[in-house]
């Protein structure tokens, strides 16, 4: 990277740790401990940058993440100016969460203080402070279902053509596998042993077409996974209603359910409908023992909801806030 050479300006672990206390990762920081949260603050080091330089380049993976303590920097993707951040603001964690390979353009309006996190310290941290992690997925889903409930559209998360029925007979462990390992779902590339342990504790449910599966409100204990069928989903909003369906394959009621917020759309059955209930406090202990599972799974959500920003929105404000947590 083109960038100025490092200085020492001279944070103390104390005072980064009050930094993050204070910045964009505080509610995430007040969820793990003083210790855990020094063990992050400790491998952060301080970057000092010029007016001009660059942090980041479009087109290339994030290689590092800089929470900004000073100055300002513009961030661009795909060619096109999101905006411009200051202090608090935490550029580029998000794409190493999501594995984002297009990057984001990060370039210094004023000089900058910085404190940076390489991609590969994170990791390790992740490995070795599991409730840092565990807290990461967590308000990941709090910020991806805040956003969804400000869409004045959610899209359906339909089959291109609808499937011949999944089930023509009881779901065994075996189809359990098949099913979680889904292409392109949370947990394809999971390890089998691993990903046994959550095909034990899932609980298979049939609902008849008509039938209430949970209403807007409800306490939401669990996520569940699409096996065959067709649900109607609405939510009431002061700005009119929204509506989208949900299809076999699809996974629905998981942001809420790892939040530990209530359900916020009314759920019906179209047709005979056929799930895979989920409850996340089983998961979380799998996790806690496969955590290549669960960066896994954090990677996923994170897509998932990058995906979203973009295809919906496209380049601006939102975008920005999602790859920096600051539209400052």
């Amino acid at each position: 990277m083109n960038q100025a050479p490092a200085v020492d300006p001279g944070l103390t672990v104390f005072e980064k740790l009050l930094y993050l206390r204070r910045g964009q990762t505080a509610e995430l920081a007040r969820s793990v401990s003083a210790g855990q949260l020094s063990a992050v603050a400790d491998q952060m080091r301080d970057r000092a940058f010029t007016t001009g330089a660059v942090l980041m380049r479009e087109g290339e993976a994030p290689l590092a993440a800089y929470s900004l303590v000073r100055g300002r920097v513009q961030v661009s993707r795909r060619g096109q100016v999101l905006g411009e951040v200051g202090p608090g603001a935490a550029i580029g964690i998000r794409g190493i969460f999501s594995r984002d390979v297009v990057g984001l353009g990060a370039v210094a309006t004023t000089d900058v203080l910085a404190l940076e996190l390489d991609r590969d310290v994170l990791v390790d941290i992740f490995e070795d402070v599991f409730p840092f992690l565990l807290e990461t997925i967590k308000a990941g889903a709090r910020r991806h279902l805040d956003f969804i409930r400000r869409m004045t559209q959610v899209p359906d998360q339909l089959p291109p053509i609808q499937p011949e029925p999944f089930l023509s007979g009881p779901l065994d462990f075996v189809r359990r596998l098949l099913l979680l390992k889904t292409p392109g779902g949370p947990f394809e590339r999971s390890a089998l042993d691993a990903l046994a342990e959550v095909a034990q504790a899932a609980r298979h449910r049939s609902f008849d077409a008509g039938s209430r599966l949970w209403s807007e409100g409800d306490r939401a204990d669990a996520a569940c996974l699409v096996i065959d069928g067709t649900i109607a989903c609405s939510s009431a909003r002061d700005d009119g209603s929204v509506e989208f369906r949900v299809g076999r394959g699809a996974a629905i009621g998981a942001l809420e359910a790892i939040a530990a917020r209530p359900r916020w759309h009314d759920a019906v059955a179209e047709t005979k409908v056929e799930l895979l209930d989920l409850h996340f406090d089983d998961v979380f202990d799998v996790f806690e023992d496969n955590v290549d599972m669960a960066m896994d799974f954090l990677a996923w959500m994170s897509s998932d909801a990058l995906h979203l920003v973009e295809t919906t929105l496209g380049p601006g404000r939102e975008l920005l806030d999602f790859f920096t947590g600051s539209s400052d």
